[in-house]
């Protein structure tokens, strides 16, 4: 598929199958700034004293939580780290259009400036040439994670046109494989490109949830800092669930014993 680029105000690709199809930017950019100025305003916002999420935004919040409370923490964190998600897209769809009109030296020197990898080059490239995900990112359905993205960019059109309206940023790659209704050899196809190489274990006896979180926090962090891996992290709820069981047999188990022991006193009494 050919891509090409409209020059706007801001870079704005376009590239579908159907070339009839123009982008109306100043229709969308104006919506987005009505949403925004309503729901995340100053004024509002000191008015009704909460933090509320909003896919749209495109500032991050500075501002001091005003009211206490977990779910204005949590929409606050969730808003500034959607941003986080929002850049790395801009960041390929840049790539991109530096790959498409620089010559082939200057692109070279511009990914060793950047200390790309291979690896890292080619996931944003991937990601940054489908117009398809601009229209995600402008409605605030851009998923979380880039393995998801880069699922997107598996789909054919008319796969996606599925997708498109039923997922937000937290879709799971299941739950669009799903809507896409993709085939076995394309699943498998997507697949193949991750290689899984580690296994992490852990000791249900040594552990409780609680610092079973806490280990799973901090190896979370630990290999985020690697950009070419992907975490998945899909067996989480069922470890949890699996730990918090062993733990409430051993409970039952040692008070069972306890009575046990009790009867026994008593009849040598």
């Amino acid at each position: 598929m050919k891509k090409e680029f409209i020059e706007l105000t801001e870079f704005v690709p376009d590239g579908t199958n159907n070339s009839n199809q123009k982008y109306n930017r100043k229709e969308d950019m104006s919506n987005n700034v009505n949403v925004a100025s309503v729901v995340n305003s100053d004024t509002a916002q000191s008015i009704i004293g909460a933090t509320k999420y909003n896919p749209l935004n495109t500032n991050l919040k500075t501002m001091e939580v005003k009211t206490k409370k977990v779910e204005n923490y949590y929409n606050q964190i969730k808003n500034n780290f959607y941003l986080g998600v929002k850049a790395h897209y801009l960041i390929a769809r840049d790539l991109f259009d530096a790959k498409q009109n620089l010559d082939n030296e200057d692109y070279g020197r511009l990914i060793e400036m950047c200390k790309f990898s291979g690896s890292t080059e080619r996931k944003y490239l991937k990601i940054g040439c489908d117009v398809r995900l601009w229209r995600l990112f402008m409605s605030g359905k851009l998923p979380m994670k880039w393995t998801n993205q880069y699922l997107l960019t598996e789909l054919t059109d008319e796969q996606f046109e599925k997708v498109e309206s039923k997922i937000d940023a937290e879709t799971t790659a299941s739950k669009i494989k799903e809507l896409a209704e993709m085939k076995k050899k394309q699943v498998e196809k997507f697949e193949n490109m991750l290689l899984s190489f580690l296994t992490i274990e852990i000791d249900k006896s040594k552990v409780n949830v609680a610092k079973f979180k806490s280990i799973l926090a901090q190896v979370k962090k630990d290999l985020s800092k690697i950009p070419e891996l992907e975490i998945v992290d899909d067996k989480v709820d069922d470890v949890e669930k699996r730990i918090s069981s062993y733990l409430n047999r051993q409970l039952n188990k040692k008070v069972k014993e306890s009575k046990s022991e009790e009867i026994k006193q008593k009849k040598v009494a």
